[in-house]
């Protein structure tokens, strides 16, 4: 079997090496029919598709169904497009919805009772005044939370009508993502010979069938309150029928003034969240999971530890500098990691004092659609020593290592220690095709190597041919900012590092 796509990062598949051997063999069977589809552009984030078929053809099939129902979807709920229904809803008062913008609605207005008002759909006057010039003042943000909060939306099921009073604009990015991979899923899970899948989109995940962990669904999840694809990881668990959603701070949170602004809007101040937290939750679907991570999100712990002991089913892992627990169950297997040293934590001064390279790669753009065989590249990005001797990888693009024996430069210094380099992770919303990683200084055996000359190599190829080989050079010998660029091509997008402090 030949996979259909490159999966990058891709969160879900087990290490079949820490398997007992029976369990392993099982696995394998099963691999044999997993096909994985990566779409870098989705939603203004990424899609990572995994597909059990008896064949390809079944497999593509159902990629192309996961597709379609994203783009149609996409349709009712996208705010941002004037043709979406959501923007023809905001427009009037009376309104005959589709069932699925009427099932958002209605599940997000209960939500809002259920939490106490800490998720809601009604934010989107809140977020236009965030977003018109002039930093608008605490008191008229909380005027106004206060008096979308007092409307009474009428929602009437048998016809599906909404009323919208005029100070009510919907913005159901808090819980459509959720809705959206729900029905991906089930777009993939009806094309016959589909016997499992799980769909990940920025973050939001849910799986249906047998997976190769013990017949379920492995993720990795890194530390949340590190904004990197390569953060080390924070804990492990396994998805069966259900799925998984993380809310909080990350990529997305604005820089103003210099200040960094959380993206998520409390709707009972109408305020960002002025707390660094993040929150993973699992639910028996990717709505609830999203609508759970948000509510959480915002919530003071205690508050959500009442809510959740009246939601049996649910859970949800709430990450802090200073703390991490659980509140309801934990998954299945779930393993706790110990939480590794932020930059900065080792003995030399230049990396005790948290200077670190801060970097971007933009991957090409590629789409599913318009050519299945035309596929996203594998990518090594790793540093070596000015002799090019290997330090750190930090990127790999593309899951399996045999797919990196065509990145035969990187590959050529790093075969003999490879297995220990690949891992599979759920991270929280990315940009499309955007992929961020850092560099502290750390090598591959976790030491810390001495200040000096590096170099930063982005290592891409195509299977259907095609490779490319670009370096910057790093001068980290003294505390001194700097940036430096590799622009964008076609064949192997571009990057971007500056060498900065935390």
């Amino acid at each position: 079997m030949s996979p259909a796509d490159d999966p990058a990062a891709w969160p879900a598949l087990e290490r079949l090496q820490e398997q007992p051997v029976q369990a392993a063999r099982q696995a394998a069977r099963q691999a044999d029919g997993l096909f994985l589809f990566h779409d870098a552009c989705v939603l203004g984030s990424r899609l990572n598709l995994a597909v059990l078929a008896d064949v390809q053809g079944r497999a593509y099939a159902a990629a192309c169904a996961v597709r379609a129902e994203i783009d149609r979807l996409d349709g009712v709920f996208n705010w941002r497009r004037d043709d979406s229904e959501i923007s023809n809803l905001n427009r009037v008062d009376r309104f005959a919805a589709s069932p699925d913008l009427f099932s958002v609605i209605e599940v997000a207005e209960r939500w809002r009772v259920i939490s106490g008002g800490a998720l809601s759909a009604r934010l989107g006057a809140l977020g236009e005044r965030w977003r018109r010039p002039g930093a608008p003042s605490h008191a008229e943000m909380a005027s106004l939370a206060q008096a979308i909060a007092s409307e009474e939306v009428g929602l009437d099921p048998g016809r599906r009508l909404i009323a919208r009073p005029g100070r009510v604009r919907f913005d159901l990015d808090a819980i459509a993502k959720g809705y959206i991979v729900d029905r991906a899923l089930a777009a993939a899970m009806s094309v016959a010979g589909v016997s499992g899948s799980m769909v990940d989109i920025g973050g939001d995940i849910a799986c249906a069938g047998p997976g190769p962990s013990y017949g379920a669904w492995r993720i990795d999840a890194p530390d949340p309150l590190r904004v990197f694809d390569n953060a080390p990881l924070a804990f492990s668990f396994d998805l069966r029928e259900a799925a998984v959603a993380t809310s909080g701070c990350g990529p997305r949170d604005i820089d103003a003034e210099g200040r960094v602004r959380s993206v998520t809007l409390d709707p009972r101040t109408g305020w960002p969240l002025a707390h660094r937290r993040s929150v993973t939750a699992i639910a028996p679907s990717a709505m609830e999971a999203d609508a759970l991570a948000t509510a959480v999100l915002v919530m003071e712990p205690h508050e959500a530890e009442a809510m959740l002991a009246r939601l049996p089913g649910l859970s949800a892992r709430i990450a802090a500098p200073d703390k991490r627990v659980w509140l309801g169950s934990p998954p299945l297997r779930a393993i706790e990691y110990e939480p590794s040293p932020q930059a900065g934590g080792g003995t030399d001064p230049l990396w005790k004092q948290g200077w670190y390279a801060d970097i971007t790669f933009s991957a090409p753009p590629k789409d599913m659609r318009r050519d299945i065989a035309f596929r996203s590249p594998y990518v090594a990005i790793w540093i070596s020593d000015a002799a090019d001797r290997p330090v750190r990888t930090l990127l790999l693009i593309g899951r399996y290592k045999e797919w990196h024996e065509s990145n035969h430069i990187w590959w050529r210094l790093n075969r003999g220690k490879v297995d220990n380099l690949f891992s599979g992770r759920s991270m929280s919303t990315r940009g499309s095709g955007i992929y961020k990683v850092y560099w502290d200084g750390g090598d591959d055996q976790g030491g810390l190597v001495a200040p000096g000359t590096y170099r930063l190599h982005v290592e891409t190829s195509r299977e259907g041919g095609g490779h490319e080989h670009r370096v910057v050079e790093l001068d980290v010998s003294r505390p001194r900012a700097f940036e430096a660029e590799l622009p964008v091509t076609a064949r192997s997008g571009g990057l971007f590092v500056s060498w900065r402090k935390f």
